[in-house]
């Protein structure tokens, strides 16, 4: 059993730091946020709805929750903006021109705008992790997630 009798609050606004040594669970209870790992008892509470049932709709839950994971998880055959553009588009099936000025905006303020043509492997693991939030912003979530967000 990696995590046991946990109790956490998290409200609109607030921001949280799980912090711990490496292999304690962190990572693994941020991934059981999103469902990307199921829980065995108790129950996890978004919105006042308890998501560790049947019924969860995780596809569409997932649209609510940006998570940034500590690989980044970047396709490696598509350029930064088509990273950033896949799921916006295929997911939510948002307006193309939408989509791209909101990516480019993003990528703007976090001073990769230069880079949207290049591929992951063009860049560095700061700028990667830059771009990994970015894909994520650009889903418009309303929690974000980020697993070891001080590794870059």
């Amino acid at each position: 059993m990696v995590l046991d009798g946990i109790n956490f609050t998290l409200n609109k606004g607030e921001v949280a730091v799980i912090l711990g040594p490496s292999g304690c669970g962190k990572s693994t209870f941020l991934k059981c946020l999103n469902g990307l790992e199921k829980i065995d008892e108790g129950e996890i509470l978004f919105e006042n709805t308890n998501l560790n049932t049947p019924a969860t709709n995780w596809n569409q839950m997932r649209q609510k929750i940006g998570m940034v994971f500590q690989n980044y998880e970047l396709f490696p055959h598509l350029n930064v903006l088509d990273n950033i553009l896949l799921a916006p588009l295929k997911v939510q099936k948002r307006s193309k021109d939408e989509v791209i000025s909101q990516a480019v905006e993003l990528l703007k303020r976090v001073g990769l705008e230069h880079k949207q043509q290049a591929y992951p492997k063009e860049l560095s693991g700061g700028q990667k992790q830059r771009v990994a939030i970015v894909r994520s912003l650009c889903m418009r979530p309303k929690i974000m997630l980020f697993d070891e967000v001080t590794a870059s």
